[in-house]
């Protein structure tokens, strides 16, 4: 389901990722919150989180020590202690640690914090667990929703793993692998789980699935579907498949592609997970999205008048209503860090 861009859903990805961007310079994270401000600029804010998900982590330390506030009052004594002598000794094993404990607990505010992941896969996307479950992929102008079954099935494709195969690998994930285990994997697997943002990978240590993905919604029995679309969610889903494998993200993301480089992404052999249909045109679609680009940058930059806003809510352009808004504090971290 392809929607016009909607605030909630990028206010849910910032909560995300605010402490990586504590974790390079308060400085840094204060300066986000104007991204958001009375008018978003949701193009800035993705690219700002791109830019500093590739940046020197110099304050790495205060941004653990404020995840580590959110399992203290549950965490024992001794383990409180050990976090913190391992802290000032070891970082990555100190994520590892409190990434546990965050399991343990089930301290759903730190379930997506990408403190945890492995920073350079699936930045602009997140799984959602309130009324509509699933992996939101988030492009600026608009997002894109997906269901778990459709991942789960996108994944089967992608990779050649059958069903049941992929079912027993995320159970076994649900607990937890370590390292070791993780790497032993096929390198296409691992690949594509982590674009999907299915891996916590806190230090390096212990690969964990993503505790948000729901996976009573996930049936494995049933036979794998190609998912069915239209041309404006494909242009999308080619717009992902750049972002995705891009070696440096800040140069791509929250920006139209050029129509030489969407053409090569825009093509069936590409995106065997959806049915392509033989009517799709590569200029039509380029052209959707330049439309889209083009509105949201004059939004960001309050040059938006009545009849674009109108354009952009979605009518015209086949793109459904943006759902209400989601509460990004409702299973995510608030603003209560300490910034020591």
């Amino acid at each position: 389901m392809l929607q016009p861009s909607h605030r909630g859903i990028y206010e849910f990805l910032w909560s995300e990722h605010k402490y990586p961007v504590m974790a390079v310079s308060l400085k840094a994270f204060q300066g986000m919150a104007s991204r958001l401000g009375r008018r978003p600029q949701l193009l800035a804010l993705l690219r700002k989180i791109a830019e500093y998900t590739f940046s020197e982590r110099s304050e790495n330390y205060n941004a653990l020590l404020n995840a580590y506030l959110h399992v203290k009052e549950k965490a024992t004594r001794q383990e409180r202690h050990a976090i913190i002598e391992t802290l000032l000794q070891n970082e990555d094993l100190a994520a590892a640690m409190i990434y546990e404990l965050a399991n343990k607990y089930d301290e759903i505010s730190l379930a997506g914090c990408r403190l945890f992941f492995a920073p350079e896969h699936a930045i602009f996307k997140f799984w959602d667990a309130q009324e509509r479950p699933g992996l939101w992929l988030c492009f600026g102008p608009m997002q894109l929703h997906l269901s778990p079954q459709e991942v789960f099935n996108r994944i089967c494709i992608t990779t050649g793993l059958p069903a049941d195969k992929l079912i027993a690998l995320l159970k076994s994930l649900r607990c937890g692998l370590s390292a070791d285990e993780f790497a032993a994997l096929p390198e296409q697997i691992v690949k594509v789980l982590l674009q999907n943002n299915m891996i916590a990978f806190p230090g390096r240590k212990k690969a964990w699935l993503h505790p948000r993905l729901p996976m009573h919604l996930i049936d494995a029995t049933q036979p794998v579907q190609t998912r069915k679309t239209d041309f404006l969610a494909a242009a999308a889903l080619a717009v992902e498949k750049i972002w995705d494998t891009a070696e440096y993200l800040p140069e791509h993301i929250a920006s139209l592609p050029e129509f030489s480089l969407f053409s090569e992404f825009y093509q069936p052999d590409l995106h065997p997970e959806i049915e392509w249909n033989k009517d799709f045109c590569v200029e039509e679609a380029w052209e959707f999205l330049a439309h889209l680009f083009w509105s949201r940058w004059q939004t960001d930059n309050g040059q938006q008048d009545v009849a674009a806003e109108q354009e952009e809510s979605g009518a015209g352009v086949g793109m459904e209503a943006a759902d209400e808004e989601i509460d990004p504090e409702e299973g995510e971290h608030g603003d209560d860090e300490t910034c020591d």
